[in-house]
């Protein structure tokens, strides 16, 4: 990577990393999630119980993913480790082979990340649904519409492509490639 494009993707796994560190301690623990399960139980509908656990079970899971990067095992990761472990992906996903285990784990946090996003479980993310999301992790409605128009199909964004945006976004050092838009989701 150029050092200009590294820096745009340290920029952006750094953001990435802000998102999770919810209670701004500079580190992302289980607690976390925890405040923001809280956060998200409006969206998801959590009223609802069949809803309910399946999105406690998708949280739990990514939770886990997540803390893959806790390089030390203190239960806890730290800016560098996320960057680090974020690193290791990206060059996996360049040159597949070298941590084909990196993949597989990358996979199961895609794949719950879609199944969070996909709030009523048609297998595409709607453009409401979209919307809800970003808004919720301060993204501009307007901003959100436009971003989806850019990735969608019409109003929906079928699962097979929001996977292949998520992929992009942690491999891509290109400051105009579209899957930048989806920095709140991974």
């Amino acid at each position: 990577m150029a050092t200009a494009s590294s820096e745009f993707w340290n920029e952006k796994m750094t953001r990435l990393f802000h998102l999770y560190d919810v209670d701004k301690d500079g580190s992302i623990t289980p607690v976390d999630f925890e405040i923001l399960a809280d956060k998200l139980s409006v969206i998801v509908g959590q009223g609802d119980s069949s809803k309910r656990e399946n999105y406690a079970s998708a949280r739990k899971l990514l939770c886990e993913e997540i803390m893959r990067a806790d390089a030390n095992n203190d239960g806890k990761v730290t800016r560098e480790e996320w960057l680090d472990f974020h690193r290791r992906l990206a060059t996996e996903l360049r040159n597949p082979g070298s941590h084909p285990e990196l993949l597989e784990q990358l996979t199961r946090r895609i794949n719950t990340t879609f199944s969070m996003l996909d709030l009523n479980r048609d297998g595409n993310i709607a453009r409401d649904e979209w919307v809800k999301m970003c808004t919720f992790f301060g993204v501009d409605k307007n901003e959100a519409d436009k971003s989806f128009t850019s990735i969608a199909d019409g109003d929906k964004l079928q699962e097979s492509k929001a996977k292949t945006l998520f992929y992009d976004y942690i491999k891509t050092d290109d400051p105009n490639h579209v899957s930048n838009c989806c920095l709140c989701f991974l």
